[in-house]
């Protein structure tokens, strides 16, 4: 992507960050005297209609909302080159996953962000926008003379209107959404993004997002009160009926409690330093951040940007999940863990995924075998990844060299998800059931009532990996 020298009225200064469609920079109108950050198309999309269509949309979106808690755009155009962009508000406070790095907020300030955080959502869902995506880097941080106001960002794989009902593909970021967004045709609405703003709460609460056990969140911060554990954990419910029915309803909750809790912020200083135990590095959570004042809307999943792998020196650096000392690749632990904790399903495990890896390209990013039409690490089949990769059918067919570990790891956890669930009744173990479904399909492993022998090779290697890489 070339560097340019203005956009419009708009002189680049810098760039804030990057990703697979888009770029985002710092600009400075001229006329206004102000900064403002400038989103712009990649220039190898730009002959694609369908991409530019969805990049344009974004900002209409964005335009229609104009709420105060979402990010503003001001002005849209093309430059000398064709590509397009739109001008946005200028994050200069950077993002909450940026302030999110050590630790957890204050308890008022956790709430307070949250209700902040859910009147946005509201916004949106008032014009029948579902975010799809929310999550600590999509949450913008601006300088005002009365603080940080908080906005949301990054609007690539919303849904609007008539869109809710079409057919959705496998879309958002581990750790933030719902079960169902793991699902094709999972259909996500208003409560899928009740679900991201209750796993955004925990994590603003007690830093780190949610597990797979859905503890309450005293349990990793003692001074947490019951009534904030109820109204996170029923916005996390599994079942979508179960959920706050809406964002308003959410925000509600957390007004009313509120109004019940001690706003001193010297007696809450007081009780976070007294009370809270110490803090653990999260397990799942390392996203990339390029730049601390990053718009945010680069380096998101979706139809423009790839998911990111995570900063892989800080993924799992206490072997929560794998070993540290049995060769796993460190650059890939990142998008490991995030593929095997995709979702909660039996056998599923980042060391199973390791183990699949491992057996398939022995870790090499750079596999090729045309002759079986498969690529990379995970090796995988063109035709088949499209559907399976960020964003999905939204993103074009990737060519071979684009098969990135980045692409093609987190793929396999979307994909042992969305076909695992056709084998809770295969006898077996569940982890080797989903290597052989990788390698063949869960129609043949059902049928076959376990492991063809075919594959049995296969999955005794990545069986024996598996005891390998799993913490001991």
């Amino acid at each position: 992507m070339g560097t340019p020298s203005s956009a419009g009225r708009y002189r680049i200064e810098r760039l804030l960050g990057s990703g697979g469609f888009a770029a985002v920079w710092l600009g400075h109108d001229e006329e206004l005297n102000a900064r403002v950050a400038v989103k712009i198309l990649a220039d190898h999309w730009t002959l694609r209609e369908d991409v530019r269509e969805r990049f344009v949309q974004e900002a209409r979106l964005l335009r229609q909302v104009d709420s105060h808690r979402l990010v503003q755009v001001f002005d849209i155009g093309e430059l000398d080159d064709g590509r397009p962009y739109f001008v946005m508000t200028y994050a200069d406070r950077g993002n909450m996953e940026e302030r999110l790095t050590a630790g957890g907020l204050p308890l008022n300030e956790a709430l307070r962000t949250a209700r902040e955080i859910a009147e946005g959502v509201q916004a949106l869902h008032e014009r029948g926008i579902v975010h799809r995506d929310l999550k600590p880097s999509n949450v913008l941080l601006r300088s005002t003379p009365d603080g940080d106001r908080t906005m949301l960002s990054d609007l690539g794989i919303a849904r609007t209107g008539d869109r809710l009902s079409s057919l959705t593909l496998p879309a958002g970021s581990p750790g933030y959404m719902a079960p169902e967004q793991t699902q094709i045709d999972g259909a996500p609405d208003q409560r899928s993004d009740v679900y991201g703003l209750g796993a955004l709460t925990y994590h603003l609460l007690t830093g780190e997002p949610p597990g797979e056990a859905r503890r309450p969140p005293s349990a990793l911060q003692p001074a947490i009160p019951p009534t904030v554990d109820a109204i996170v954990l029923r916005a996390l419910e599994p079942e979508r009926e179960a959920r706050w029915p809406s964002a308003a309803a959410f925000g509600a909750a957390l007004d009313r409690l509120t109004s019940k809790i001690d706003t001193d912020p010297l007696a809450e200083l007081a009780v976070t330093r007294d009370h809270r135990p110490e803090r653990r590095r999260p397990g799942r959570r390392a996203m990339v951040i390029a730049g601390s004042a990053v718009a945010g809307t680069a380096m998101t999943a979706g139809a423009f940007l790839a998911l990111a792998g995570g900063d892989d020196k800080g993924a799992d650096p206490e072997g929560r999940w794998l070993r540290t000392d049995a060769g796993i690749p460190v650059q890939y632990r990142g998008q490991i863990v995030q593929a095997g904790t995709w979702c909660q399903m039996k056998g599923l495990s980042p060391a199973l995924i390791a183990a699949m890896l491992k057996a398939e390209s022995n870790f090499d990013p750079h596999l090729s075998d045309p002759k079986m039409d498969e690529y990379g690490i995970a090796r995988w089949t063109p035709r088949v990844l499209v559907h399976w990769q960020s964003g999905g059918l939204n993103n074009p067919e990737p060519r071979p060299a684009q098969i990135t570990p980045e692409m093609s790891i987190p793929a396999m956890g979307r994909y042992l998800c969305y076909w695992g669930k056709d084998l809770t009744a295969v006898p077996g173990d569940p982890a080797l059931n989903l290597a052989a479904t990788y390698r063949s399909s869960a129609k043949t492993v059902r049928e076959a009532k376990g492991i063809p022998p075919k594959y049995r090779p296969y999955t005794d290697k990545v069986g024996r990996y598996i005891n390998e890489y799993k913490p001991r």
